[in-house]
């Protein structure tokens, strides 16, 4: 009997130190954690909006040029416009092939055209869907016209001022990109110009 009661204090002890352990790291992290978030988000609004940062510098420059408008739809929704050039960014989220797509995307005053775009974090393949980071790939969007729908194409067959070239052995990602673009922007263009 001694030997039962023993083992049950022994797994109640343990259970307890170890869930103050957890709940000690959880308050630990939590701040940084939600620091390296809003600084990956002031990255890809900044990259988005072409201007130029280092790493040390990077809430300067954010807090110099850009002006945060908050807008009130089912959720409070931030926009974040460039001091300088007018532009508008917003945050955009979706499903993309492997898990969810997160990034920022920046558009002209008039809302028409595409300014920059940053994929600030995703779960696409190596090598392949997961080139929707690389410049060489998002550089493309750049003067590109939103209003009749971004579409994102097969390498090589973009001709049209809303048109890319996709990424060869990522169509599907590529399709979930397309997707989730023109959403984002739809949803954000309307929220924004109906909120002034």
């Amino acid at each position: 009997m001694n030997s039962k009661l023993s083992m049950i204090l022994f797994v109640l002890i343990l259970g307890s130190v170890l869930t103050t352990a957890l709940v000690a790291v959880d308050q630990l992290t939590k701040e940084p954690i939600a620091r390296n978030k809003a600084v990956k988000l002031q990255k890809g609004i900044l990259s988005s909006l072409s201007i130029e940062f280092g790493q040390d510098d990077i809430d300067k420059k954010f807090s110099s040029n850009i002006e945060i408008i908050e807008r009130q739809g089912f959720e409070l929704v931030k926009f974040y416009r460039c001091q300088t050039s007018g532009d508008i960014a917003f945050e955009i989220s979706g499903t993309g092939v492997q898990g969810p797509i997160h990034g920022t995307i920046a558009l002209s005053p008039d809302l028409e055209e595409i300014r920059g775009l940053s994929i600030v974090e995703q779960k696409e393949t190596p090598g392949l869907g997961g080139r929707i980071v690389e410049s060489e790939f998002l550089n493309q969007f750049k003067g590109k016209k939103v209003s009749s729908g971004l579409a994102i194409l097969s390498p090589g067959k973009a001709a049209a001022d809303n048109e890319v070239d996709g990424l060869t052995g990522a169509t599907l990602t590529c399709n979930a990109l397309e997707i989730l673009l023109n959403s984002e922007i739809k949803k954000y263009v309307v929220m924004f110009r109906e909120s002034k």
